[in-house]
């Protein structure tokens, strides 16, 4: 018996019957509708507990770098100590990558884009190997078949080997559909402020939406100014709907 139909059998009489209502008002079947609130019901949960989310977010690094949810091992126990040694970000934004300890990220208030505080991402050494990235991640099921443009503004300074925007889309298991990271077209050096874009269609089977800004080697990035748009024709429409926060 799938885990949906056994969500379902052991409800009570009475909640089996409002499931069952709300499910077929909804146009679901009820192993179906019971999995979408509880998936609802954990999010929502593991958002408003902080260390929950900062494990959780741990784990998703994982996840994303094996391509696979089903290597990744729970922790035994979760405790405030847990977090003492976890690189804050800004909301919304964690450090991942091939080599996360050799880069930090944050919010820099002293590099400012038209007045706004910009988020940013550096090796902590001169000799630094390996990748990593600021990122974001989010559902992404409701955009297949529609275009979507990611943009932001970035500075750099001394990126000695390249930084850019990146874009991927994977299905439920982690499968790689689509992948962009500007590595043909990559940023070096010291530059000052400039707009970069990645635009894509997402395609069938998608479920996750990952994007970010990444670093390859020594340097420093800011980013701001950071959106994502659906394409329309000529016009652009705000994807706000998505469980994002672009801003530092």
């Amino acid at each position: 018996m799938s885990i949906q139909n056994r969500i379902s059998i052991t409800l009570s009489p009475r909640m089996r019957k409002a499931l069952e209502l709300t499910a077929g008002l909804e146009g679901s079947t009820t192993a179906t509708y019971a999995t979408q609130l509880l998936s609802q019901a954990i999010k929502n949960e593991i958002k408003e507990d902080p260390i929950i989310f900062q494990k959780w977010i741990e784990l998703e690094k994982e996840a994303l770098r094996n391509e696979s949810w089903d290597e990744v091992v729970l922790p035994l126990t979760i405790s405030p100590e847990d977090l003492q040694d976890t690189q804050p970000s800004p909301k919304g934004w964690f450090l991942s990558g091939d080599s996360p300890n050799n880069y930090v990220v944050g919010k820099d208030r002293k590099v400012p884009y038209r007045g706004i505080a910009s988020g940013y991402i550096k090796s902590k050494q001169d000799k630094t190997t390996g990748f990593g990235t600021i990122m974001q991640q989010t559902d992404i099921i409701d955009y297949i078949g529609k275009k979507l443009e990611f943009s932001a503004v970035i500075k750099t300074n001394k990126v000695k080997d390249w930084a850019g925007l990146w874009v991927r889309l994977d299905d439920s298991d982690m499968k790689l559909l689509w992948f962009d990271n500007m590595q043909d077209r990559p940023i070096k050096g010291t530059n000052d402020w400039k707009k970069f874009q990645i635009i894509f269609d997402v395609p069938n089977k998608s479920s996750n939406l990952n994007f970010g800004v990444l670093l390859v080697g020594p340097g420093s990035v800011w980013v701001n100014s950071v959106s994502l748009n659906e394409i329309i024709g000529n016009k652009k429409k705000s994807t706000s709907d998505l469980d994002l926060s672009l801003s530092f």
